[in-house]
């Protein structure tokens, strides 16, 4: 398992007072915490040993630190607190040397090694736009599965669409109606066919019986309506491929619930050998003891036809015959919780030893952009909009001359893209967030166009020093904000250890953040003292140091961006 320095730092600690105090290191480890920074950067509460050792604990804090020795830590007692404060030029030159020597991509890892994670994100529906309300689960699953690449793990991300339901049908009878032959390959066509033939559905009992007789020819493998269904389908993929292209999204697998079509009895016949089903007004479910007021597992409709539960199932297994997965998450709205511990009880009730294995990412609300006049609001016109806003705020820094670019529509489309994908993760992914564009867009805020703003400085910095210098001399950078600043580079590949194992990419986006406030409260102190510049006019050894730590920030910054799918501009 690879180990940082931050991680070694914390271990010769956690190890060190384990063996003074005669307890596991273990139990020790789960105590140590994050000290105040005016105390140091560890700490070990004193209280649990007060009653075992018939002491109070600032006695027991101060007793602990005379005996404690471990290098690289300076350790010293503050009330009922032991504390250890990272030696600061051994420190320094650990994590320059680490986070340079590794480049970009620091933080990656090898404990994944041999371990594979399914990830089951975006999924939208066929014949239907990729609206604004896939975007979370397309923007989280995608870090994740960077997340999850970084530390070793085999991913396979599996893009399961919606192609098999009665949406087909309405779009079907839907272009008998309002279909224009000329344009039947368009996307755009498919979608207008869909929004009108939808509304009609809900006030024409007729028509919407009619496009539920087309899903049913579709299921009994009428050719013409298997013909058109798979037309469909190819239309649709055309249709989504730019704006995954445009987000930098690849899925190693494109699924849908057609595949497992023809899986349906056999999967309904291993729950009744297994679990039992019962009839209930005419569907069948599975029998299964369920909570008051909880509805049952359908697994077919009264009219023979199929329903998610029993595809979700079918899916879980053909997933598990082709992966042989040690984790298999399934990044979806919380609004679908319920519907995915009914599938993954009845996995555990059939007897499938792996079902602990399948995990629900669940995730919250966006507010503040759900329709417009009554249209779906799709999520290409969402990139669109935050391209064109954020033209209009790079052209403003241009004219000021708060940042330089001769690219400034590039730069628009990664700014605004940055600002819409980092708006959203820098959110617990089970927090409901509102949406807007002045805060997402802002280059002032926590923000996308912050941090690649930082980015850039950094570059910046290193392009005005004559670029990063092979050798430094950390002792020289002892101020109190190059140490912080360290802290903070350090605790990097602890944050994206945290989001692999809970599956919250927000942990690296605020941490981020983190980093670029102190970035920022570092190089800014040039401002008002000469001496203390980055590129320092006079000292070429502390202008080296100095730009060493500023490549460190960059690496960090670039890592990051990375991981959440966010470019990182090199000027702006």
């Amino acid at each position: 398992m690879t180990q940082f320095l931050h991680d070694r730092l914390f271990e010769a600690f956690a190890s060190a007072l384990a063996a003074a105090v005669g307890q596991p290191v273990d139990a020790i480890r789960a105590q140590v915490k994050p000290a105040e920074p005016e105390h140091g950067d560890l700490a070990f509460p004193t209280f649990p040993l007060a009653k075992q050792l018939r002491k109070g604990p600032p006695a027991i804090a101060a007793e602990l630190a005379g005996k404690l020795s471990v290098p690289g830590l300076q350790v010293a007692a503050a009330g009922p607190y032991v504390n250890a404060r990272f030696e600061p030029r051994a420190f320094m030159d650990g994590v320059l040397s680490e986070a340079r020597g590794a480049g970009v991509g620091y933080g990656s890892s090898d404990t994944g090694r041999g371990k594979t994670v399914v990830i089951d994100y975006s999924s939208p529906n066929i014949a239907k736009p990729i609206a604004f309300h896939h975007l979370r689960t397309t923007l989280i699953g995608h870090a994740i599965a960077n997340l999850y690449r970084g530390q070793g793990w085999q991913v396979e991300g599996i893009n399961y669409l919606g192609d098999w339901g009665k949406q087909f049908g309405l779009v079907a009878v839907g272009l008998q109606e309002y279909g224009d032959p000329a344009r039947r390959g368009e996307m755009a066509h498919l979608v207008d066919v869909y929004v009108k033939a939808n509304a009609r559905a809900e006030t024409d009992p007729a028509f919407d019986a009619e496009a539920r007789a087309f899903f049913r020819k579709m299921e009994e493998g009428d050719p013409e309506a298997r013909a058109l269904w798979s037309e469909l389908r190819e239309t649709s993929l055309r249709g989504f491929q730019p704006t995954y292209e445009r987000l930098g999204i690849r899925f190693e697998h494109v699924d849908g619930e057609s595949l497992y079509e023809d899986r349906m009895d056999a999967v309904i016949e291993e729950i009744a050998r297994t679990v039992g089903v019962k009839e209930s007004e005419g569907a069948l479910i599975v029998d299964l003891p369920y909570a008051e007021g909880e509805p049952p597992v359908l697994l077919r409709k009264a009219d023979g036809s199929t329903l998610y539960a029993t595809r979700d199932l079918a899916a879980a297994e053909d997933r598990w015959e082709r992966f042989h997965f040690d984790r298999s998450l399934y990044v979806v709205a919380r609004d679908q919780s319920l519907h995915f511990a009914q599938v993954f009880g009845v996995l555990k009730a059939m007897g499938k030893p792996w079902a602990d294995r399948c995990v629900h990412v669940s995730f919250g609300r966006i507010m503040g952009m759900s329709t417009r006049a009554g249209r779906l609001v799709l999520l290409n016109q969402v990139l669109d909009e935050a391209r064109a806003r954020a033209l209009e705020k790079v052209k403003e820094s241009a004219a000021s001359g708060r940042i330089h670019t001769e690219e400034p529509e590039r730069l628009a489309e990664q700014v605004g893209l940055g600002a819409v994908v980092f708006g959203d993760l820098k959110n617990r992914r089970n927090t409901d967030y509102t949406f807007d564009w002045d805060e997402v867009l802002e280059f002032d805020g926590h923000t996308g166009p912050y941090l690649q703003y930082a980015h850039a400085r950094a570059c910046n910095l290193l392009k005005r020093g004559g670029g990063a210098p092979a050798r430094a001399d950390a002792g020289l950078l002892t101020l109190p904000e190059e140490q912080q600043l360290a802290r903070m580079l350090a605790r990097f590949p602890v944050q994206v250890r945290a989001a692999v194992e809970q599956d919250e990419p927000s942990f690296v986006a605020r941490h981020l953040i983190d980093v670029a406030v102190e970035f920022s409260r570092w190089y800014t102190l040039g401002n008002q003292d000469r001496d203390k510049r980055v590129v320092h006019e006079t000292d070429a050894a502390l202008r080296a140091a100095r730009l060493a730590l500023a490549d460190a920030v960059r690496i960090v910054l670039a890592t990051g961006l990375q991981l959440l799918g966010i470019a990182a501009p090199e000027s702006m």
